[in-house]
């Protein structure tokens, strides 16, 4: 899945788990509490905090998974790095060292 879709999902996900959160049974005329003890008037603003709560957590999740994940600068080789430690080590001689540096040179 590419990340479009993955932010996609994410998204319709949150907005579908806050559906519940923007219907507040309570009000003025019977003195209930509202929904979650909020009082009355939180309606968008209740929804609107669960949004913003959940997209914080998950895009927090997703750096850090990416972080973790991703390949880090001082890990990627070139090939001419990786041909002369071979030929250091012994694993080829020098002709086929030579060979393939021009292969790579030209």
């Amino acid at each position: 899945m590419n990340a479009y879709m993955t932010v996609k999902s994410s998204v319709i996900a949150l907005f579908a788990g806050t559906v519940s959160a923007l219907a507040d049974p309570g009000g003025i005329a019977d003195n209930t509490f509202g929904h979650m003890m909020w009082g009355d008037g939180h309606g968008w603003w209740g929804g609107f905090g669960m949004i913003l709560f959940w997209g914080v957590i998950i895009a927090v999740t997703v750096f850090f998974f990416r972080m973790l994940t991703s390949n880090r600068l001082g890990e990627t080789r070139d090939a001419m790095e990786i041909l002369k430690e071979r030929y250091a080590r012994g694993e080829i001689d020098e002709d086929e060292f030579r060979r393939r540096k021009q292969e790579l040179q030209g």
